[in-house]
Order: C-alpha cells, then sequence, then structure tokens
C-alpha cells in the first residue's frame, strides 16, 4: 500500500467502527512489537518518550530534525499506517507536516498550547488551516490542551475542537478530559474524537458506543515498560 492509500485508510479508520485503537511506539523495537499485534491498524508515535529516548524533555525540546527522523524510521519499519505526534510544529506548523508527510508518516498530533499557554483560538485556526493547505492528504488530529490548565471546561474545549474542525482538522483531542466529560464532548463536537487511556476512562467498547473514534495512550506505554525494566533490576540488586 502506498502512502496516499495508507492516509486515505487511516482517515476512514476514524469514520467507521471498530474504535481506533492507536498503541503510541517510541522507537523501532516498541514500533515493531505493537504493530505486530493482532488487531492492530495502525501507529502513532509519542512526543514525550521519543523526546526522552533522544535525551531530551518533552515541550518541543527535542529538534524537529530529530523527532522527525524517529517517526520516518517508525513508519519505514511497520507496514501500518504512522501517524506521528510533532507537538505544535516547532515554530514552522506547515514545514513540519510537509516535513512529516515526506517522511512517510501519514498524519501529525498538533496541539494547540505552548510552554507560554493556551495559543489563541485565532492563531490555531489560522495554523491549522495552513497545514491543511500544505499537505491536503495528512491526517491531522488536533490537541485540545483547556483540560490541562486549572478551571479549563467543557464549552471551551468544544469552541475549540469545532472550529479547528471548521479549519480542517480530521480528528480532535480533548487531552485528560474528566472521563464524566467524554459523553458530553462526543455528543457536541462535530467530528471524529480521541480520548487517552487514563484512570477512569470507559473500556473501548463503551468508548466506541458513546461515538468516541479513537483511543491512545500517550506516553503511557513507554512509562510502563521503563517502570517494568526498573522494577526487574530492582528486584536483583537486593
Amino acid at each position: 500500500m502506498d502512502q496516499h492509500a495508507k492516509a486515505v485508510a487511516f482517515r476512514r479508520m476514524h469514520f467507521e467502527p471498530p474504535l481506533l485503537v492507536l498503541p503510541n511506539a517510541w522507537d523501532v523495537a516498541s514500533a515493531k512489537a505493537l504493530a505486530g499485534l493482532k488487531g492492530c491498524r495502525a501507529l502513532a508515535t509519542t512526543s514525550s518518550a521519543v523526546a526522552r529516548a533522544l535525551g531530551w524533555e518533552d515541550g518541543e525540546r527535542a529538534p524537529r530534525d530529530e523527532m522527525v527522523e524517529t517517526a520516518r524510521r517508525i513508519a519505514a519499519a511497520v507496514d501500518v499506517p504512522v501517524t506521528a505526534d510533532l507537538e505544535r510544529g516547532y515554530g514552522d506548523p506547515a514545514g513540519t507536516a510537509r516535513a512529516a508527510w515526506d517522511a512517510g508518516l501519514v498524519g501529525i498530533n498538533f496541539e494547540d498550547s505552548t510552554r507560554a499557554g493556551l495559543v489563541p483560538l485565532d492563531e490555531q485556526v489560522a495554523a491549522i488551516g495552513a497545514i491543511r493547505e500544505a499537505v491536503p492528504d495528512l491526517v491531522v488530529n488536533a490537541r485540545i490542551d483547556v483540560f490541562l490548565r486549572i478551571g479549563g471546561d467543557v464549552d471551551e474545549a468544544v469552541d475549540r475542537a469545532n472550529a479547528y474542525l471548521a479549519a480542517g482538522a480530521d480528528c480532535t483531542y480533548p487531552i485528560l478530559c474528566p472521563p464524566v466529560s467524554i459523553p458530553e464532548l462526543a455528543r457536541r463536537i462535530d467530528g471524529p474524537m480521541n480520548v487517552i487511556v487514563d484512570r477512569g476512562v470507559p473500556e473501548p467498547a463503551d468508548l466506541q458506543e458513546l461515538g468516541v473514534a479513537r483511543l491512545t495512550w500517550g506516553g503511557g506505554l513507554a512509562a510502563v515498560a521503563y517502570d517494568a525494566a526498573v522494577r526487574t533490576v530492582a528486584e536483583a540488586l537486593r
């Protein structure tokens, strides 16, 4: 399957059952292991785990080229479509989107905050429009960071989500939304919605019933792997 066909197939997964369960890989080895699981239809990367594996911290501290190169190696190593978490585009959202496509990726996460706080809505809408114009086939998952702030609310998340969809995003991602708010968000957002695995989040079958399109782990899978390795070695060092 060529890249265009992968992108078409990946976009369609957001609109047709079953729920798109999208594991987050952080290197080629994890990507191969996850893509080899029965039923795995696509993979995502995770900016936090990729950055840390490269010796950086999350939050656009890693150089863009290193993040894109890791995603390129992952995409080249597996047969399923791969979407990359490329944060807020490293100062050049449209250019980063083109770099992702040129690297063999079929999608990106694009978030609406920086270390300084939430990006103004009109600025984020313009950036999503520029990405869509630059790379029409790329599947854009627009991350919404209102729940990362104290006082973030459902109304603001819905307003941002629907504005991003109207600007050309394919899916929206109100990261770490309160589990109790998932049904309302899924009902009021006018397009596919991504939910991250967290305590209290419904099971995949229940999320699908609520209208959620996509489930991811972020850096959670890498954290589990590292925790298991540390516990194993700690036992041996007693």
